[in-house]
């Protein structure tokens, strides 16, 4: 980014508010579903759980608990504070997971927010105990960036071509990956930005 690009950003900046994620989601925790009840009630929507491989995905079953736009995350054990978006969707989570819906769409951008996330979620994990946990309550509390809707979107615009691009690339020369991905972590870096003006102030 040149000096008109830095001069672009700071001002958009100047006109980002902040707000815990309590003030612009709704907050929810799923419930206990148990290897048996997958077996037993086997279907087509997807689980989610604490688990990362397979994007998540626990099991399937023949009902579902949401159907809209959201954003998950793993609220205990090694993998908490990993988060997971999800769109045009019927799902369920277990108690391990948490859910946020964001209240005004009007004012956040659900991928935006998802994104501005992977950036901040493990920061905040507890280790007490040697179970790392973060609990509906600390994330309610887990202060973000809400720029304006055409900056959200520009900047939701740019990250997902840079994911395509990475995702594209799986199958290619290890060097070339890397560097794709060194290259999406940096413009991420650059473009979610406001959490590090936040915590220096």
């Amino acid at each position: 980014m040149g000096a008109a690009g830095d001069e672009g950003a700071a001002a958009r900046r100047k006109e980002v508010r902040w707000a815990t994620l309590g003030e612009i989601c709704q907050i929810n925790r799923g419930r206990v579903i148990s290897k048996d009840y997958l077996r037993d009630n086997a279907g087509p929507y997807p689980v989610y759980s604490s688990q990362t491989a397979n994007d998540g995905v626990f099991g399937f079953i023949d009902t579902y608990d949401y159907d809209f736009e959201s954003i998950t995350w793993t609220t205990d054990g090694a993998n908490a504070g990993s988060v997971f978006y999800h769109q045009d969707e019927k799902f369920s989570i277990t108690n391990v997971c948490g859910l946020l819906r964001v209240l005004d769409d009007n004012q956040v951008i659900t991928k935006f927010l998802y994104y501005m996330l992977g950036q901040l979620t493990k920061r905040h994990v507890s280790e007490g105990m040697g179970n790392p946990k973060l609990m509906s309550n600390a994330m309610s509390r887990i202060r973000v960036p809400v720029p304006p809707l055409a900056e959200q979107a520009r900047i939701v615009a740019i990250l997902d071509k840079f994911d395509a691009l990475v995702n594209d690339l799986s199958s290619g020369l290890p060097a070339e990956i890397a560097a794709r991905r060194q290259q999406y972590a940096y413009y991420r870096d650059r473009l979610l930005s406001f959490a590090e003006l936040r915590m220096e102030s």
